[in-house]
């Protein structure tokens, strides 16, 4: 692995220390990219004869409102998405809630409280070159700014590279502002520059030796929007702030302003404001549908997500709302087992809404747990300057807390519907360990602006949503002690 990931680095960084190749820059890929996009109906078919009632076609208009619903919150503020509080969360909140009672089900909503928000509300990014100035229009703040309320800042710029300790030597980047490339790492759940990669640790060492503003080059092909790291962590507690702000922006206006650094000493002119919301109300829904026992099937998914939030999440909702609908067609009689469904606003803004159902929830009567989250995404790769989107669903991570049995049980039905996963898993469950639960992941364009519908295949969504029907029907045939 380490070879791998040293081997990767040497290809991805190759154009940041040759000579400025004749780019074409603002591509837009792959929203402006139709054809690198395949239809739903060029991936492979996987059938086993099960579940046929599943409608890969349903889950996808759901994926598609869903997006739409955060899509017009863009109208209103740079910093969009369905976020908590928002007329977006809401709107989404009101659209499952019907769908779950068409259904039967019975719904209960109730209030949260997020102890503080951090929202941005305004920023610019720009440089001199050549006597004009030039605004990055991909620029976008990460959580990383949290001691940055009201930001500004004139100066240098100065090029580290991957920003290793080899790449700032012989470097003054005290005041100035440290210009970074960051790829994904393999497996895309974070980028290189950050503390969580366990890489390089380059944004905290641009902020150790004194920088005044970090900009992170994103290294994704085409000219997207990345939000980075949420301003909240899951325990509620903000993210660590480094001593600097921290703003991506996109390769093709990265891979420009590199070049032109190249050529000339370019200065910077950055701003950021940013509101704190104190005690904002949001809320979450647990909806339940009777079966023959008071012991339940407990699914969740939040609602939260950046941008139009395809994959993160509504992915994961659409997989649920399937699984409600043929739960909902059985008769009371068939199932074995009660329903519920728990959809909560506030994933990326501190899981307040999670950790007070895992408080007071009954956990002794839950035989399974199961978080649906990104459970559906195009594999993709970059080639060139391009991402290449290909017709095979990309391979997940995943975790199973429980018996030995079960852990066998959710492999196999994972290997019967066609759902790749790596060879090792995770090492915690998603959303609590006071019962036996499971979940699959992918992550490569989560919260970034290439997060939309046309990445996330109406097949891996069958795929997921059959592999999950058939663990709950093995489940069913276990006890709950068989299950612990």
């Amino acid at each position: 692995m380490r070879n791998f990931i040293f081997l990767f680095i040497s290809i991805i960084a190759l154009p940041l220390f040759s000579e400025a190749p004749n780019h074409t820059y603002g591509k837009g890929l792959p929203r402006d990219s139709n054809s690198l996009i395949p239809d739903d109906s060029s991936y492979p078919v996987w059938e086993t004869g099960e579940y046929e009632s599943v409608s890969p076609q349903r889950m996808k208009e759901i994926v598609r409102d869903i997006s739409n619903i955060a899509l017009d919150s863009k109208k209103r503020t740079p910093y969009w998405g369905r976020l908590p509080g928002t007329a977006e969360d809401k709107k989404t909140m009101d659209y499952i809630e019907n769908k779950l009672k068409g259904l039967g089900f019975s719904v209960e909503k109730r209030d949260v409280f997020i102890k503080k928000e951090w929202r941005p509300t305004e920023w610019s990014l720009g440089y001199t070159y050549d006597n004009d100035f030039h605004s990055i229009v991909s620029a976008f703040p990460t959580g990383e700014n949290i001691k940055h309320l009201d930001s500004s800042f004139k100066g240098e710029l100065v090029w580290v590279g991957l920003g290793s300790e080899a790449d700032f030597l012989g470097k003054d980047v005290e005041g100035k502002a440290v210009v970074i490339y960051s790829f994904f790492v393999p497996g895309g759940r974070s980028h290189s520059a950050s503390n969580r990669a366990d890489l390089f640790y380059a944004n905290e060492r641009a902020s150790k030796k004194g920088a005044s503003l970090i900009i992170n080059i994103m290294g994704v092909p085409g000219d997207g929007m990345f939000a980075g790291g949420a301003f909240h962590g899951t325990s509620g507690k903000p993210t660590s702030s480094y001593n600097a702000p921290v703003i991506t922006i996109s390769q093709d206006e990265g891979f420009l302003l590199r070049d032109r650094m190249l050529k000339e000493k370019i200065f910077v002119d950055f701003s950021l404001k940013i509101d704190v919301i104190e005690n904002l109300k949001t809320t979450y829904m647990i909806a339940k549908l009777d079966g023959m026992s008071k012991e339940e099937i407990f699914l969740g998914a939040h609602t939260d997500g950046y941008f139009e939030g395809a994959m993160d999440n509504a992915s994961g909702i659409a997989v649920g709302l399937e699984m409600a609908e043929y739960y909902a067609k059985l008769k009371k009689t068939e199932r074995k087992r009660s329903i519920v469904f728990f959809l909560y606003p506030d994933h990326h803004h501190g899981e307040y809404s999670v950790r007070e159902v895992e408080e007071y929830y009954d956990w002794d009567n839950v035989a399974i747990v199961l978080t649906l989250e990104h459970p559906s995404q195009s594999q993709l790769y970059w080639f060139n300057e391009d991402i290449v989107v290909s017709n095979a669903i990309g391979s997940f991570r995943w975790n199973v807390t429980g018996s030995k049995k079960l852990k066998n049980i959710f492999k196999e039905r994972l290997k019967e519907n066609g759902v790749s996963i790596y060879k090792q898993m995770t090492d915690k469950p998603k959303l609590t360990d006071k019962a036996p639960g499971f979940h699959i992941i992918d992550h490569v364009i989560y919260h970034t602006t290439f997060d939309i519908p046309e990445l996330v295949p109406a097949e891996g969504m069958k795929r997921a949503t059959k592999a999950f029907l058939g663990i709950v029907d093995d489940v069913n045939e276990m006890s709950l002690q068989e299950l612990r």
